[in-house]
């Protein structure tokens, strides 16, 4: 009565009903004419079937949210497992590797995907250690070989020496082979300080503008009493005024390991032949010889350190092995390179390329 007195009052009112077993909501609007309020109209709706509704979907929530984790928290795993065990076998290959066994790979066949490119990239670098390593113990070994000759010899010369009673002149022979073998151990030291001492870039490079025909020049007038005791001909052509930036002394030493190494191989009678050239934005050094040559076989590893070529390339020559290594690291370090050519009983030519100033 106080809801359809209100409506006839002009205000609208809504209120809830139980009526039985039914809810209704229940909403009275006062109908109004130019007189006034002259009823109510009051209309009832159930919300039956939207609580209902509600009810079911609670009721679907609490059911199946549980489910869904538990299939979603399932679903997870099983694809963070896929997806991560091609790290867990990349982790148990890579306890294996060691450093005294680096021939292991991963190997692993997979897409090129992030993993895929990361697995590839640990057999990249393992390679590059094992051949690291593998040069690293070739290396120790041939050096401990080449002191242990000088050392042999030095040893052998002294118990000659201390066998029986000499007279001056013996001794003075017992020494003056001592000091050959003394010295050579000190140009193999010293070269293996300086190989130790580059790859470690402790070698501290000077870049500043080098007349290349004045070392070229002064590196053929060093080493030209060498050439005439054993009887070669040393022939510097001269080339075109060349600049260089770099390091004067290593450019030096660069030429001089390369003439050197000419002259030692070379038979009496025969020649060497340096020159240089350039075209304005490198210069060529080319140091030749008539000497035995180079066996195809045997120029890949050329400049590898210790290398020799038993026949063509022997010891007697004095040298320790280093030069043409030094040689290439030198040209290298100068944004450079060095080749070779040689033809068994023709000569070698090494052909130095740097770039101009």
């Amino acid at each position: 009565l106080d809801a359809i007195q209100s409506a006839l009052e002009g205000q609208s009112r809504d209120r809830d009903v139980d009526a039985g077993d039914v809810h209704l909501h229940v909403d009275i609007e006062p109908l109004t004419t130019d007189q006034g309020t002259v009823g109510v109209m009051e209309v009832g709706l159930s919300d039956d079937d939207a609580r209902d509704t509600l009810r079911s979907f609670l009721l679907i929530l609490a059911l199946a949210y549980p489910l869904a984790l538990i299939a979603a928290t399932g679903g997870g795993i099983f694809l963070a497992s896929r997806a991560l065990s091609p790290i867990d076998r990349l982790t148990r290959v890579a306890r294996k590797i060691t450093a005294e066994d680096l021939s292991q790979r991963l190997d692993l066949r997979l897409p090129d995907d992030e993993v895929g490119r990361l697995a590839q990239t640990f057999d990249e670098m393992i390679a590059r250690l094992d051949e690291s390593f593998r040069r690293q113990r070739q290396f120790t070994a041939d050096a401990s070989h080449e002191l242990r000759t000088p050392l042999t010899a030095l040893k052998g010369q002294a118990e000659v020496a201390l066998q029986r009673d000499r007279d001056i002149e013996g001794y003075k022979e017992v020494l003056t082979a001592v000091n050959a073998e003394v010295d050579r151990m000190i140009r193999l030291v010293a070269s293996l300080l300086n190989l130790a001492r580059a790859d470690s870039g402790e070698i501290p490079i000077t870049r500043e503008p080098v007349d290349l025909g004045r070392v070229i020049t002064d590196a053929a007038e060093q080493l030209r009493p060498a050439a005439e005791a054993k009887n070669l001909t040393l022939r510097l052509q001269s080339g075109p005024d060349v600049t260089l930036a770099g390091d004067q002394d290593l450019l030096l030493q660069l030429v001089l390991n390369l003439v050197d190494n000419a002259i030692k191989y070379t038979p009496s009678g025969g020649a060497v032949d340096v020159t240089w050239s350039a075209d304005g934005r490198a210069a060529e050094i080319r140091v030749s010889d008539t000497g035995p040559g180079i066996a195809a076989e045997h120029l890949p590893r050329i400049f590898d350190r210790f290398y020799r070529i038993d026949k063509a390339r022997s010891r007697d020559g004095g040298g320790s092995g280093l030069g043409l290594s030094i040689s290439r690291w030198i040209a290298e370090t100068h944004g450079g390179s060095i080749d070779v050519t040689s033809e068994p009983d023709r000569g070698t030519t090494f052909v130095v390329h740097l770039p101009s100033a």
